[in-house]
């Protein structure tokens, strides 16, 4: 009995954890950034944009942080016997980690680098890439979401 509990326990947390990186992600892409888009000042634009990446990053690392640990913990107490679409997931979410990794110290430090050093051009070029990349997260993590969520049902009996 108690294993059940710790086992559904791992699933709502990983359950919480994706919901909260693809609603930091949802947010951040069709609310966040166009808003930030519209303010006249480019300094305070750029500001608006750090904080608001910093949290992104933040809470998106944490997210994926558990949600490796989660899967970690399946892979060790379900003996490697996963189902198919686990690995599946588990793939896509490499990518997506791999995919963050670039946005944030790739594309996203590039444009605060350029901006700061009054290099409009170059930043408008790496922001515009940087929302493209995001795109890809978000469509990355809401497939590993779907995944868990619609596996079991991929699955014949």
């Amino acid at each position: 009995m108690a294993v059940n509990l710790i086992h559904a326990a791992v699933v709502a947390v990983r359950e919480v954890a994706s919901l909260v990186l693809l609603g930091g992600l949802f947010f951040m892409l069709f609310v966040q950034l166009p808003a930030i888009s519209r303010i006249r000042s480019a300094r305070l634009r750029l500001d608006l944009r750090k904080a608001s990446f910093a949290r992104l990053f933040l809470w998106g690392w944490l997210g994926i942080g558990v949600l490796w640990t989660t899967a970690l913990y399946e892979v060790f107490t379900l003996d490697g016997k996963l189902p198919s679409y686990s690995g599946m997931a588990a793939a896509l979410a490499l990518v997506f980690t791999i995919v963050f990794l670039f946005a944030q110290f790739g594309l996203y430090m590039q444009s605060v680098i350029a901006l700061e050093d009054g290099n409009a051009g170059r930043a408008a070029w790496l922001n515009h890439w940087l929302r493209l990349v995001l795109r890809v997260a978000f469509a990355l993590a809401l497939s590993v979401l779907l995944l868990h969520q619609l596996g079991p049902a991929l699955i014949r009996p």
